[in-house]
């Protein structure tokens, strides 16, 4: 009996190795999860679609994958696309971006901003931008451009990375002025801290009437751990992550939003930090 339990114990240890390597290296790497949240003012009826994506780490091929990202992305119909940072890896070539971005639907505005990778990739930073103009994708490096949505506006403000590149705050929101609906594209969340500081600061020197008022903010980086103890307790987080990991932040406006990110880097595979895409419901008046 007791060699029996031995043997047992073995196979059920050679079966939960076999689940956590299936489930780190297919499941949560190549069957990304939808999340949806409706956000803005919830009693409005009127609602545009934003779609997230965000450290895609694109290297030396289009993986299915990614093929089947850009198609769930199109089949959702979005009425604008964000695209927070790391979409190429620092060891990827430039032409996978081109064939990435050749899939996605022309007909609505899409935002980019530069993650770390951008900067360290062997491409420059001007090399990537023309390969996001060449898709009329508007990559915005401490810039702000506001784009139609339906019947509204939505402003959206794009900061460089704080960790490779050069945030300037002050410079992005140069002559901007109030208005209703505006978010801020980050790529590590814990570039909110110096955000926050430098949004009071601004507000403070304005007149009531024209203190900016943003509403969200939206960053990756720290792939939700991308190794975790069964989703708790966060394994590989990078540099610059902050106390933040994936989820909602902040109990007031602006709110912070971190993705779990939907590629991988220092090791090829997830494990309790599945790839995403999120779906935001903007609610508006």
């Amino acid at each position: 009996m007791k060699k029996e339990a031995k043997q047992y114990l073995r196979w059920l240890v050679a079966g939960a190795l076999g689940v956590a390597f299936v489930d780190a290296f297919v499941l949560e790497r190549y069957f990304f999860r939808v999340r949806r949240y409706h956000i803005g003012d919830q009693r409005a009826r009127k609602v545009f679609k934003m779609v997230l994506i965000t450290d895609l780490h694109l290297r030396h091929r289009l993986e299915i994958k990614y093929r089947r990202l850009a198609a769930r992305i199109r089949a959702l119909q979005p009425d604008i696309l964000l695209i927070s940072g790391d979409a190429i890896d620092q060891y990827g070539r430039p032409e996978v971006l081109d064939n990435f971005l050749s899939l996605l639907d022309t007909d609505i505005p899409r935002v980019a901003i530069p993650g770390n990778h951008e900067h360290k990739n062997e491409a420059t930073l001007n090399d990537i931008c023309r390969i996001y103009q060449k898709h009329q994708v508007d990559l915005l490096v401490n810039a702000t451009k506001t784009y139609r949505v339906q019947d509204t506006s939505l402003t959206i403000t794009g900061l460089d990375d704080s960790i490779e590149g050069q945030e300037n705050f002050s410079e992005a929101i140069e002559g901007v002025d109030q208005v209703r609906y505006h978010i801020v594209l980050l790529h590590s969340p814990l570039q909110q801290e110096s955000l926050l500081r430098q949004l009071r600061k601004v507000n403070r020197n304005r007149k009531k009437g024209e203190k900016l008022n943003v509403s969200y903010l939206f960053a990756g980086h720290n792939h939700g751990g991308q190794v975790t103890f069964f989703g708790l307790f966060p394994i590989l987080l990078p540099k610059g992550a902050g106390n933040y990991v994936n989820g909602w932040y902040n109990d007031k406006k602006p709110y912070l939003y971190v993705s779990k990110g939907f590629g991988t880097s220092t090791v090829p595979f997830r494990f309790g930090a599945r790839a995403e895409m999120t779906v935001l419901d903007y609610h508006y008046m």
